[in-house]
Order: structure tokens, then sequence, then C-alpha cells
């Protein structure tokens, strides 16, 4: 089943990176998320910069990041499929614009 929902990419919290030359450094990207980064590799090559701790600080929900995830992961391929979601700021890197992080 494919969802249909745009995703809002002009919100606060969430960043999408399409040019190499503004793709953050580890210092920057840990701004921005408030603390430590986990990174999540999507299929297409795509790369999600999460705060590691960001639920378990009771960060709230990122619906951008949340609806961008719940598109890309089932329950039939992931574990956590549609039923995680993104707590906290988020940075998605495109597959074009990763060098640091690759």
């Amino acid at each position: 089943m494919e969802l249909k929902q745009k995703v809002n990419t002009d919100a606060v919290e969430f960043k999408i990176i399409d040019d190499v030359k503004d793709e953050p450094g580890l210092k920057s990207a840990q701004e921005f998320v408030g603390g430590l980064v986990q990174g999540i590799e999507f299929p297409n090559g795509d790369y999600l910069i999460v705060n590691e701790e960001g639920k378990s600080m009771g960060l709230p929900l990122n619906p951008e990041a949340t609806t961008l995830w719940r598109m890309t992961f089932d329950n039939d391929n992931y574990i956590t499929g549609r039923k995680d979601w993104v707590a906290g700021p988020a940075i998605l890197i495109k597959k074009k614009a990763l060098k640091r992080w690759a």
C-alpha cells in the first residue's frame, strides 16, 4: 500500500539538504537535532538524521519526518515500519548531496 501524502518541506524542524555544499557536519547536525545524532539510510540512498535520544527525552512528534518515514518503511519489510515515528528535529540529506555521511 502506497501512502499519497505531501511532506511539508518548509517546516522549521525538518530540513532537506539537496546540495552537497549544504551538507551539515557533525557539530551542526547535533546542534540542529538538539543532541546525539542517529542516521538512517533510506532504500533510495537518502539519509535521515534524527536525535538518537529524541523519544526518551520526550521531544515532540515531527509530523513531516514521520510522514516521510511512514511513506518509506512498511510493516512487511521493516520491524517497526509504519508504527514508528520521528521525535524532534530532523535533517534529510538527499542521496545526491551525501558526501560526509555516506
